[in-house]
């Protein structure tokens, strides 16, 4: 995600500047600001290049355990975020130098296993295990909105967040699984008891008006 280029001794007789970066200058150790991609001849070493960071997507993941639910049962999740660096092209330069001197990389990293975990127990403590897997769309939308508030002022723009995983202990898995299936027998019991109803009470009918036929010949 960061690359620090090492200063030279004199210079360097050629630099390339990749697409696909941002590349902070420093000069005499000041600001420069963003470097233009390209070739640059003999760099030399009162100039620095301080970092370059990718403009890509980058893929975070990040496994929460022993999360706690409502009825206090032990889940596990796996979370998966999408960000890149720098909100768009008015404002990169000042997001770039808020990452590099005000966060870093291994700030973010631990920043973003600390929010996850933090936003994902507080949301499943107030969740039913038995709810746990349907409400992935609920948690996702408020571990995102949570996640953009945070870090939008270090000049990180969080993308997507996706619950990839839930996993429940195996024996109670195995319990709401066949809980759910007699849930499923029950119901197809009480439309099949239904169906019986309707058919004995149109058959009623059918005698009714087939008796009021016959006593009016």
């Amino acid at each position: 995600m960061v690359i620090i280029k090492e200063q030279p001794c004199c210079c360097y007789v050629k630099v390339n500047i990749p697409n696909g970066v941002y590349t902070l200058e420093t000069s005499c150790g000041k600001n420069q600001g963003i470097m233009e991609p390209g070739y640059r001849c003999c760099y030399m070493n009162y100039k620095m290049i301080k970092v370059m960071i990718t403009k890509n997507t980058i893929r975070f993941k990040c496994p929460i355990t022993n999360v706690p639910t409502k009825d206090n049962v032990r889940v596990a999740i796996d979370v998966g975020i999408n960000f890149h660096i720098g909100r768009g092209p008015e404002t990169e330069e000042e997001d770039i130098k808020k990452f590099v001197y005000n966060f870093g990389p291994n700030r973010l990293e631990e920043l973003l296993q600390e929010e996850c975990d933090e936003g994902i127990r507080d949301f499943l403590k107030q969740i039913k295990v038995n709810r746990v897997r349907d409400i992935k769309t609920e948690l996702t939308s408020a571990l995102m909105n949570e996640l953009k508030l945070k870090f939008a002022p270090y000049g990180v723009v969080i993308e997507q967040v996706n619950i990839m995983n839930v996993i429940i202990p195996r024996d109670l898995r195995i319990c709401l699984t066949d809980t759910t299936n007699y849930d499923v027998f029950l119901q197809k019991q009480v439309k099949a008891q239904e169906n019986k109803m309707l058919v004995i009470n149109n058959n009623e009918n059918k005698s009714v008006l087939r008796l009021k036929r016959d006593n009016m010949q």
